[in-house]
């Protein structure tokens, strides 16, 4: 990091820049971003991590890439894009998975993002299983506004520009500039 990022981010947060050491190391990672201090954030690796530039993470949201401590593989990564609003209490779960945000996305409040399940065969108990390798995703392309109180199911992708109405549960895929709500979500019509 040059000198000029440190400073950067130093003033950015003054007194508050040193709150818990993965949030402090998350900001100086990714200067050109504004990330709380007020974020619960957990993973493996810093490399499994990408925030854009002008990104910002709101209070008491929560950020997971970890991988599945029941098999060997590192495919937990959480991308996320330049321009992008993560609002208060989110939470974005990479394990297991890859969950890849766009650029100016608008990720309102409550938001749950999923990347994986666990599998659910009868003779273990839930917990102690690994996680589903089949749909193990999400993408949320970019210029996307998920409304308020949303959850999105692993293995979906949204299209360019769609629209989620506040308190959509997404299980399937939404194509580009479709604006959609429900449960499950359905699109009602398409920008125009």
């Amino acid at each position: 990091m040059n000198i000029t990022n440190f400073l950067r981010v130093f003033y950015r947060y003054k007194m508050d820049i040193f709150s818990s050491p993965k949030v402090t190391y998350l900001r100086f990672k990714f200067p050109k971003s504004y990330i709380s201090s007020r974020i619960s954030i957990n993973y493996n690796n810093i490399k499994q991590l990408q925030i854009g530039e002008k990104t910002t993470i709101s209070d008491f949201s929560t950020l997971v890439a970890i991988n599945d401590p029941h098999n060997n593989q590192k495919n937990s990564f959480l991308t996320i894009g330049s321009n992008t609003y993560i609002g208060e209490y989110n939470n974005i779960r990479a394990g297991g998975g890859m969950i890849n945000i766009g650029d100016f996305c608008s990720i309102s409040q409550h938001v749950s993002i999923i990347a994986s399940n666990h599998l659910h065969a009868k003779d273990k108990y839930i917990q102690s299983q690994p996680w589903d390798q089949k749909k193990n995703f999400v993408v949320i392309n970019d210029d996307v506004w998920v409304g308020a109180n949303s959850v999105i199911l692993p293995g979906v992708t949204i299209g360019k520009g769609a629209i989620i109405g506040a308190g959509s549960i997404v299980n399937k895929d939404i194509p580009e500039y479709a604006i959609a709500f429900g449960n499950p979500a359905k699109i009602i019509k398409y920008r125009t």
